[in-house]
């Protein structure tokens, strides 16, 4: 647990060592919530569109690629 201390201006230091875990530099955002329980700070991913990749992909839903491949090759034995 780390004590941080409220300055005049409403701003607060990150300990060093948090801010070299959670990768945070000088500009990052941080999304500040507040819960039953008090203020939850979360750092904004800044790279937000890389966590939404996969995130609507079905479980096995094939590759469009193969679904192309495999349709080709039942066009071709059609036509034989």
């Amino acid at each position: 647990m780390y004590k941080v201390t409220v300055s005049s201006k409403g701003q607060i230091s990150l300990p060093a060592e948090l801010r070299r875990k959670y990768e945070l530099d000088q500009g990052d955002i941080m999304l500040v919530q507040e819960t039953e329980e008090g203020l939850v700070l979360s750092p904004l991913s800044k790279q937000p569109l890389l966590k939404l990749r996969g995130k609507y992909r079905k479980e096995q839903q094939a590759s469009l690629t193969a679904e192309l491949l495999e349709t080709r090759v039942k066009e071709r034995e059609q036509d034989k």
